[in-house]
């Protein structure tokens, strides 16, 4: 009864407002439907896109964009029309569905794979990162063992100068033989106090192999991070890309001082669990304007290679809850990153 009741107001309601408009309601209705989810997928993936490491991927997005031109040429090409009978919108309609959904888990599939290369990369390059802490902490314990071998002699020496009461002789051995064993010592060591209370661990590898990069150039460089830091409110592959530019820049500043090199690095954590990442370095008293730097192809370093810190500001530009701060202070380039707590 309930069928023959369907069937009864379905003949009804064709009958009254015409198979025509039933057609265009069918088709109105279809098409709404798949727009508002197209445009959902479309929403949550773009939000996905811009916190991940897909973002950087040209490939990746080639393809996604290949795929959605396809999608877009597909209903513009077989649009239903008014010629098309009731059987073909329906027809048209399924296979839409079948290609958004087909599409769909093609660039699902697709993201994963990239998603795994990409964190096998990172990986890798995280594995470097501790091999070369690795080959630096064993030099510079080589270098005590080398220097714990000494000091008995070094003792004896002192005391042969003490027992004779030669103070001008240990005066001129101390300058000559201790002092620059202790300057030596100082360079070689590693001053990263704090670094410790840095809990991200990509961050961290990428600090101790630019830390060794200064060291290996005879520039001093410190890095403090008082308080414990357990994440940063960005992407990880962008947060390193800032780093690095910054931090790039700021050795290769430092190789054209010629009166004692210096880096300074901090991470500072702020009440409300914002992070200002802050770099102080030495540079040429004769600098350009600070907004000239950030200019495309503009280098102090020749052509064609000033495309660190337009990238930089891109990169800060692109990220809503990114602040860059660059100032040039008594003879030091400043710059502080401030990435601010999204809860906030």
């Amino acid at each position: 009864m309930a069928n023959f009741t369907s069937l009864w107001l379905s003949s009804v309601i064709v009958n009254a407002i015409g198979i025509d408009s039933v057609y265009m309601l069918f088709v109105a209705i279809s098409f709404t439907i798949f727009s508002i989810i197209y445009a959902y997928i479309a929403k949550f993936f773009i939000k996905q896109l811009s916190v991940s490491d897909l973002s950087l991927n040209k490939i990746y997005l080639t393809l996604v964009s290949l795929f959605l031109l396809t999608i877009l040429g597909l209903i513009y090409f077989y649009l239903p029309n008014r010629e098309m009978s009731f059987g073909d919108a329906k027809f048209i309609s399924i296979m839409y569905a079948v290609v958004i959904i087909t599409t769909a888990i093609l660039i699902i599939t697709i993201s994963f794979s990239i998603i795994r290369q990409i964190q096998y990369k990172r990986n890798m390059q995280e594995i470097e990162n501790y091999y070369k802490y690795t080959l630096q902490i064993e030099k510079i314990n080589h270098e005590m063992r080398k220097f714990r071998h000494d000091y008995v002699n070094i003792l004896s020496t002192l005391s042969d100068f003490i027992r004779e009461e030669d103070m001008d002789g240990l005066r001129k051995y101390f300058r000559s033989e201790i002092l620059p064993m202790q300057d030596s010592m100082q360079m070689n060591a590693i001053k990263i106090n704090g670094l410790e209370n840095l809990h991200i661990r990509e961050i961290k590898g990428l600090l101790t192999t630019k830390i060794l990069q200064a060291q290996e150039k005879s520039i001093r460089i410190s890095i403090e991070v008082p308080d414990p830091i357990e994440k940063i409110e960005m992407p990880t592959i962008n947060l390193s890309r800032i780093i690095g530019i910054i931090l790039d820049n700021a050795i290769e500043a430092s190789e054209k001082i010629e009166d004692d090199p210096l880096i300074r690095i901090a991470f500072i954590k702020n009440e409300d669990d914002s992070v200002m990442f802050i770099v102080m370095n030495k540079c040429e008293p004769n600098m350009p304007k600070v907004h000239t730097l950030f200019q495309e192809n503009f280098s102090t370093k020749g052509k064609n290679r000033g495309l660190g810190l337009s990238t930089l500001k891109e990169l800060t530009d692109s990220t809503t809850n990114v602040l860059l701060d660059t100032t040039i202070d008594n003879n030091y380039f400043i710059q502080k990153v401030e990435i601010l707590n999204s809860d906030s």
